[in-house]
């Protein structure tokens, strides 16, 4: 049984990848904080999940690029970034897809990563990196950019969009008081910027999601037995069925929709158009 079956068997049910996610990171949280009450092991852990910022120590270690996004020490930390990614991973999911939003956190985190590695080693050497915060930036950033005006409820708030609601993301978390946890904030804004090329390279036909999964697939390829059989396409959902023209067609106009929504806005929209859209994606407060 693989880890993502052990994770839909403890949820009781087949997860969707952001909670899944999710629950990875309080799964490693716990595991985490367990490990510092046993002699030796805590410091074993965390030396060998979080990111360095020493290049020798990362040559060696060069799966702490993927594995400090996964880590968190303190529980605010950890309560904090999951919401923020709950809030804007499943509106993100419901326009770009399960497989998109997996893509831009890794990559988003990957991106903090290194941004951080080089402003530790030029400015600030030593120390480590761990938390999401990087990864979901990532997430934040590119769900206002994909859709700006679509609003959350927010309490003593009311309606808020998400491009104001990202801006005062970023600010609070990365500029504000840049003398505490610098390397940290470097890595918010290199999760920024990923999230910012992430749509603009979208909107243009290039999608480095689709990019990077096709790789993967290939190097998976290299390690799987070929079966034998009809091929099933895997679709958005939980399970699996022959490739479709119809469901083809109906993508083609939902990528159509978002460029336009990234073009002219949300309320550019004919009222056909958002009732499609909504009916497609399941819209609505996250």
């Amino acid at each position: 049984m693989s880890f993502r079956d052990e994770i839909d068997k403890l949820l009781g049910r087949r997860a969707d990848m952001l909670t899944r996610l999710i629950v990875i990171n309080i799964i490693v949280f716990i595991l985490a904080n367990i490990s510092v009450h046993i002699p030796g092991l805590g410091d074993y852990v965390y030396d060998y999940l979080a990111l360095p910022s020493s290049l020798h120590k990362l040559l060696f270690r060069p799966w702490t690029l993927i594995t400090y996004m996964f880590l968190h020490v303190e529980t605010m930390h950890l309560i904090f970034n999951m919401l923020w990614f709950y809030w804007f991973g499943i509106i993100f999911t419901d326009f770009m897809g399960a497989k998109r939003l997996v893509y831009t956190y890794i990559l988003g985190g990957i991106a903090g990563g290194i941004l951080y590695i080089i402003f530790s080693n030029v400015l600030m050497p030593g120390g480590y990196l761990l938390g999401a915060s990087a990864g979901i930036m990532a997430v934040i950033v590119a769900t206002a950019m994909l859709v700006p005006d679509y609003e959350l409820r927010l309490i003593f708030f009311g309606p808020v969009k998400l491009k104001y609601l990202a801006i005062g993301a970023f600010v609070l978390t990365s500029l504000v008081d840049f003398s505490v946890n610098s390397g940290g904030k470097v890595s918010h804004i290199g999760g920024a910027l990923y999230g910012i090329l992430y749509m603009s390279q979208y909107r243009k036909g290039t999608d480095y999601a689709e990019i990077v999964s096709g790789f993967v697939t290939r190097i998976k390829n290299l390690f799987t037995l070929k079966k034998s059989g009809p091929k099933m396409k895997k679709t958005g959902g939980n399970g699996y069925r022959p490739s479709s023209s119809n469901a083809d067609e109906k993508q083609k106009k939902i990528d159509a929709i978002l460029d336009k929504i990234s073009a002219s806005g949300y309320d550019a929209l004919t009222k056909e158009e958002k009732d499609f859209l909504f009916k497609s994606t399941k819209g609505g407060d996250a």
